[in-house]
Parts: structure tokens; sequence; C-alpha cells
């Protein structure tokens, strides 16, 4: 369940602020405060990161109407220690009805402590059939702790980067092995100077792809100060399942995970994500290697 607003009196589960948008008299005139919003708007909201949405950095803000009124929310801010973002994408809410939006994130910020709390806020700028305006501050939810996640995955690619670039190449290498089809998939891999020590100790294998050996991610050992005089990391791959439905639908299955160690300290997961040209030509092979026809994938 998201936060909701707490209002004086009110039994809400979660405190946060109310802030009618009020201007202030001044002046010799004494000017008259435009309409506010009444005390019985309010929302829960909770913030959800799916996994279609991980690449393209963009958040999911699941506002729930629990006010008796209909209104419209006219843009949404999220704030926090190291995650924030804001859109000013208007939606109806009708009164106990449920409403998304979608919300890209800016750059994460890193100098807060890897375990500080994400202290997430939620601003909603809402107005109502009547005109009255005004914008209500939640403090959301996070059921499966996104902006956590969220901030580790991008403060560890943050600090691999300043010692290491990693991407993935557009080549694929495909040959037979044993009447199996196998694929290689490179890693280009070099060291920046004056960064810091950083070790790339294994890959982790998706819902499409795995290591041909007996286990399905890539055991590596790559190393800032010593790295291959090539810069190539060649990862053998085969089809992690058949399924076509799998394969047509695919999300997530042309995107690495990287463990790393920066200076000695292990990071969290972070992903890199094959191109389009390659994301194609896997899903070629994988349909290929298992027998399906080809031109079918995502």
């Amino acid at each position: 369940m998201g936060g909701r607003v707490r209002g004086q009196g009110s039994g809400g589960l979660v405190v946060a602020g109310l802030l009618a948008l009020v201007p202030a008299a001044c002046g010799t005139g004494g000017a008259r405060p435009a309409a506010t919003l009444p005390a019985a708007v309010t929302f829960e909201v909770e913030v959800a990161q799916a996994r279609t949405d991980r690449v393209a950095r963009i958040v999911q803000l699941q506002v729930r109407n629990t006010g008796p009124l209909d209104v419209t929310v006219t843009g949404a801010r999220l704030t926090g220690t190291s995650v924030g973002g804001a859109t000013d994408e208007d939606r109806v809410v009708e009164a106990d009805r449920l409403r998304r939006l979608a919300v890209p994130l800016d750059a994460t910020r890193c100098d807060a402590a890897p375990d500080a709390d994400p202290d997430a806020r939620v601003a909603l700028d809402v107005t109502t059939a009547d005109g009255r305006a005004g914008t209500v501050v939640v403090t959301p939810s996070d059921e499966t702790d996104d902006l956590r996640r969220i901030r580790g995955e991008d403060c560890a690619r943050a600090a691999v980067a300043a010692g290491l670039d990693v991407r993935l190449s557009d080549e694929l290498t495909v040959r037979e092995v044993g009447g199996d089809v196998v694929a290689d998939v490179t890693l280009l891999v070099r060291t920046v100077p004056d960064g810091p020590h950083v070790r790339l100790t294994a890959v982790r294998s998706t819902t499409l792809l795995r290591s041909p050996g007996a286990e399905p991610d890539w055991a590596v050992d790559v190393d800032s100060a010593a790295p291959p005089p090539d810069g190539r990391v060649v990862l053998p791959v085969v089809p992690a399942r058949c399924d076509l439905h799998a394969i047509a639908e695919d999300k997530r299955g042309t995107v690495l995970g990287l463990r790393t160690e920066v200076d000695g300290v292990e990071q969290p997961v972070f992903h890199v994500a094959a191109s389009d040209t390659l994301r194609g030509a896997l899903y070629e092979v994988v349909l290929a290697a298992c027998g399906l026809p080809t031109g079918s994938g995502g």
C-alpha cells in the first residue's frame, strides 16, 4: 500500500504535508488568496520500476486517489537522498481510482552513504473541477526497494567507469561446437588512466543467454591494472531457454549483469545492454540454435 497523506485529525498511514498553493497577500492592496485544495484531497503513492523500464531509467508513480473528489494531477516530482525526477504529464484521477505517471529519472547522486535511506517524497500538483489548486506531498511506499536498487546500480556503474570502461561490442561470431550453435559475445574493456583499481569478476546469465558450461554465469578475471592486451573478453553464449513465447516477448534477455570490485570493495551488480544491432543478431542466433523459425524474435 502506498504512503498516505495525513492532515490534522485524520488517521492516515504516513505523515506527509499538504501544501496549498496560496499566494500571500502583499503590498497595500491586500490581494485575496486563490481558492485552495480542500483537506479531503488525499492520495496513496507507490514507486515501482518495471524491468522493461530499467534501461530507459523510468519509474512509475502509482497514484491512488483516496479522497472523495475527482481531481487532475498536472505534474509530479519525486525527490530523495539519491534518486529523483519529474513529469508534467496530466492525469485525471477519479475518486478511489489508481493512475500511473511515468517519471524519467535525473542523474543519480552518489554522495550519500551507500546504505542511506532513500527518504523519498512525491509532490503532486493537483486541480479540482471547480478550479481549486495546490500541491500534495506524500511519502510513497517502495515495496520492492527499487529506489535503493537504482542507487546501487547507478553508483556502482559510475565507480567502475572511473577506472575501467566496459561495453558490449556489436561484433558477434557464430560457430558450431559438437553440433551445438555457440555465439561469441565480446566485452570491450579499457583501463581509465588515474582511476581506481577495478576488477570484473563475473558476468551474469540472463533469461535467454547463458554460458555453455556447468555454471550458467561466466567467470572472468579482468584487472584494470593488467587488462587483456587486445582489450577483449570473449563470452561463449548458448540459449538459456527455447520457448518461442519468451523469445518473442523478451525485454531483458540481452542485458548482462556485471559483478565487480572497486579498490577491493564489492559493488552491486549493474548491467550493460546490447545495442539494437547486437540484440537482433542474438535473437536470430537463439532462434537458430533452438530450431525455431528465424525472424520471429523480439
